[in-house]
């Protein structure tokens, strides 16, 4: 079935609520193995494209890119305040914080269940040629790249909170999203999967009732924060 179906699929189907441990209500993780495509193949044309894009990263690396990439190791919505402006900070916006950390949880509940079933080895298990910037855990598997899926995630909210700066939210999200490979913990394919995963699972949550209201306080918030016009919605 083409990819594309397969997202449009997903997109028209019914968000699922489920019982959180305090009692309440959230959305139920994303099952991305119906929705992505398989990693490359051990061996494959594309696996040995995919390990040369690392080994070129890694050779390009400097050392201001190597701090900027770690730097982003940071699951976080503030990593996003170079574009947005200093002001985005957990301090001074309690509700945005709280929000993209739901975000975060759901990610990650999504990106296990995948990682989980396709077990597709880290870079630098593939080659002793690649040297990581940082240890992943044991058996976190490499695709998709769960930052990437949070940064897309992130970058399809706050660009719908926040539709004046589109376009630098999603140049923020590449680079993000890049930044795993220049770390050498991450493959191309891994990223290419995580932005795929990562606007799949935020257009469902735009759709969910359940996650209307915090997506609403969020994007008030920071609209106020950035003195920028409210929201015409709610």
């Amino acid at each position: 079935m083409p990819r594309g179906f397969l997202l449009l699929a997903a997109l028209l189907l019914p968000v699922a609520p489920a019982l959180a441990g305090d009692g309440s209500t959230t959305t139920d993780s994303v099952d991305l193995t119906r929705l992505l495509a398989p990693p490359p193949a051990a061996g494959s044309p594309a696996a040995l494209a995919d390990l040369q894009a690392v080994l070129a990263a890694q050779a390009a690396r400097t050392a201001a890119g190597d701090e900027a990439a770690k730097a982003d190791s940071d699951r976080s919505v503030f990593r996003f305040a170079d574009v947005l402006g200093p002001d985005l900070t957990a301090a001074t916006l309690p509700r945005t914080a709280a929000f993209f950390k739901r975000v975060e949880q759901l990610d990650k509940a999504s990106v296990k269940l995948a990682k989980s079933d396709w077990k597709h080895p880290r870079p630098s298990e593939v080659s002793d040629q690649v040297h990581p910037l940082s240890v992943e855990k044991p058996g976190d598997w490499s695709y998709p790249s769960g930052h990437a899926t949070f940064g897309y995630t992130t970058a399809v909210l706050l660009a719908n909170m926040l539709p004046e700066k589109r376009a630098a939210i999603f140049d923020r999200a590449a680079l993000y999203a890049h930044h795993r490979v220049v770390m050498g913990v991450h493959f191309p394919s891994d990223v290419e999967a995580g932005r795929i995963a990562g606007t799949v699972i935020a257009a469902q949550l735009l759709q969910d009732p359940l996650w209307h209201a915090d997506f609403v306080a969020a994007r008030d918030e920071l609209r106020k924060s950035l003195a920028l016009q409210p929201a015409n919605d709610r």
